[in-house]
Parts: C-alpha cells; structure tokens; sequence
C-alpha cells in the first residue's frame, strides 16, 4: 500500500499510547490516578447543557452550518475581546473552529508552502510540529528557558530564518510550564514579526486559566494586524468533548484560513455554537470559581512536591506543573516506575519536545484527595 512519506517519521500520539499502558496496568488490578492528559474532570455550567438542549428545536438545527460560524457567537466573542483587552474586532475578524487543533492545522496551508518555514517554541504542545510536517512545513524551534521564564530569546533567532519565516506560533499561557504573557514580551514578538512580516499566531487554549488575579493579556492587543489568536471552551468551561473554539485577528489572515476550512469541512453541529454562545455570554462567573478551585489544586501539589524534594517551575497559567525528574532516574525509568509501581499517569517532558528530557508534567484535572493520594505515594518510592 502507498502512504504519504511524510507520516513515516510522524510519532503516534503520546496520549493515545498512555491509554493502551493505562489498560494493561489495570488489567493488572491496579487502580489508577491519571495525572497526564489535560481533560477537565470539572462539569461544564448547567445553563451551557440547557442550552445545546434548547437548541435542538431550532428551526434547522440540523442542517450544515455555515463554514464560518454563526453570528450571534462572533458577535460576542468581539465583545469578550472589547471588555476584556479593550480590542475592537469585526465578524470578519472572526472564525468558529471545530476546536482549536483544527485551527492550529489549518492556519498553516493557510500561511505557509511546501518547504517554507515555521517558527515554534520548545518544549511544546506535540500537535505543532507534527501539523508543520503533515502539511510539509520546515520548524524551526526556538527553545523555552527557565531562566527566562520559559520565553525564547528572540535575538537568537538566525537573520536567515527570520526572513524566509512566514508563520510563528507562540503559546500563553504555556503548555507544558504554566508560564503566562508578559506585555515586554508582547511587544517585543509583535515588534520583530512586523519587521520580518511573519504572520503571529498565539495558541490562547488556556487564556483564561490564569491564577492570582494576573492581568490578563491577548497578542491582538496593540493592533491586529499580521497577527491571529486561537480561543477554546475546552478549558475555560470545561466543554472538551464539545469541539468549539474561535480564532481572532487579521481579516486577510482569517479569510486564508476560512477558505482551507470550508475546503476540508464544515462549520460546528449549531446547537454546539448556542452552548458556546452561552458559555461566553452569561457564565464569567464559571471561570472565577474554577480558577479558584484550580489554584487550591496547584498550592495543594506544589507543597507535596516540596515535601518530596522534587523541583518544579512555579508558573501562573493553565492547570499544569512542569517538574524535573528526580536525580538517578532517566525521563522513562521514573515516569514508568509511577505508572507501575504506584498506578499514577503523569506526562513525560519529552512528549513536548528533546528540551522536555528531565521533566514531567502534572496535570491538576482530578479532586484534591486524588491529587494528594498520588503525589504523597512518591515517598514510597526510593528515589536513590
């Protein structure tokens, strides 16, 4: 059979492997915490149920949508972006996606060539370079240091890669490390993609999962021009399953990508878009208390960790801790003796890129007790 070569080399999703490890070690009779994947175990509001409810006797619930999305949900996506960034957006400045991971593929056929360049961070979310080298597009990856507080130094970037660049892809609040946006560095990326006229891209998944009261910032801010940004309901209200999600910013760049859109598939199920319209209209309040019940999950992990003597970065975004694996162990040795010995799921740093090695990632997505049971059973493994 003839395949694509350009799957050859592509890794399966580290995800879809931890579910096969996950079943042989409860087969085991083994019970199982699942720390890895970022899957709210908080329900979404129960005005966002009643209304996909109410949705389904709407006249012609059941037809094709429109590729763009409906009108109602842009309209108040323009104003979450005008109350909370003071950004003035219009319908054509805005596309409804079928969750953000088609965004994320699509922009770059959207933006980019055979053989041109894309510029991502590392570590990061898996799905950006495997999307690039689907659609057969060079990464370059500018690495992520602690040091900085997991921001690439742009100066570093070659002159060569900069000018033949044409999309880069930023993500903050930062999966894996939980490092939020911080207006120097704002301005500083949107600065160097002008003059280099690379199109911006900003993973914003988890933009609204930010603790302590920490500004909140959008890269359209300052001008959208050359620049997009991806919103979810995935993580703000807990609507995973539900595939919705938006992108904002530069018409031209928003009309590229509707146009490999409405190519490849069609707008969300309409009663989806009548929950999300909901979600983002009525139910603000959702975000403060899971962002509340969040940040006592992270305090809770971060003193058990402490406790351990494990390393971790402290950051102020997302649900996620990024930890350094104890010494003595390899990434694999340590990941799987949890997973084994103790029944707990925690994500390897390398699923995130080679700068991942040393590290794993905690996903805060279970109840304190389950938290605490977990994370206080490392003691009972010798870490010598």
């Amino acid at each position: 059979m003839k395949i694509n070569n350009r799957i050859v080399n592509l890794q399966e999703y580290h995800f879809n492997k931890i579910e096969t490890l996950k079943r042989e070690v409860s087969a085991k009779g083994k019970d199982i915490i699942d720390l890895g994947i970022g899957d709210p175990d908080l329900s979404p509001p129960k005005e966002v149920n009643e209304a996909l409810i109410e949705a389904l006797s709407y006249e012609k619930y059941h037809n094709y949508p429109v590729s763009e999305g409906i009108f109602e949900l842009k309209e108040q996506i323009a104003k979450y972006y005008k109350v909370n960034y003071n950004v003035e957006l219009e319908k054509d400045e805005i596309l409804i996606l079928v969750g953000s991971k088609e965004g994320l593929s699509n922009i770059i056929p959207a933006t980019c060539d055979i053989s041109d360049h894309i510029i991502l961070p590392e570590p990061s979310y898996p799905a950006y370079e495997a999307c690039s080298r689907l659609w057969g597009v060079i990464p370059y990856k500018t690495p992520l240091i602690e040091e900085r507080g997991y921001f690439p130094r742009l100066n570093t970037i070659p002159e060569n890669i900069k000018k033949v660049a044409k999309l880069m892809i930023i993500n903050y609040p930062n999966n894996p490390t939980g490092a939020i946006l911080k207006e120097d560095f704002l301005w500083e990326v949107k600065k160097m993609c002008r003059e280099y006229n690379i199109v911006l891209c900003n993973d914003g998944a988890y933009k609204e999962i930010v603790q302590n009261n920490k500004k909140k910032l959008s890269i359209l801010m300052g001008g959208i021009e050359n620049c997009i940004e991806f919103g979810s309901f995935s993580k703000a209200f807990s609507m995973t399953g539900y595939r919705i999600a938006y992108v904002a910013g530069d018409k031209n760049i928003i009309k590229a990508l509707l146009k490999v859109k409405s190519n490849i598939d069609s707008g969300q199920f309409i009663p989806i878009q009548y929950a999300a319209l909901k979600a983002i209209k009525d139910c603000e309040h959702y975000i403060e208390h899971i962002n509340h019940i969040y940040y006592r999950r992270k305090i809770l992990a971060e003193n058990i960790l402490k406790e351990k003597g494990l390393e971790y970065f402290k950051g102020q975004g997302t649900f996620y801790i990024w930890c350094k694996v104890p010494k003595g162990y390899t990434t694999d040795e340590f990941c799987n003796k949890l997973l084994v010995e103790r029944g707990i799921v925690v994500t390897p740093g390398y699923v995130f890129g080679k700068l991942g090695f040393g590290h794993f990632r905690i996903s805060l997505t279970k109840e304190e007790e389950l938290i605490s049971k977990a994370l206080n059973s490392i003691d009972k493994i010798s870490m010598n």
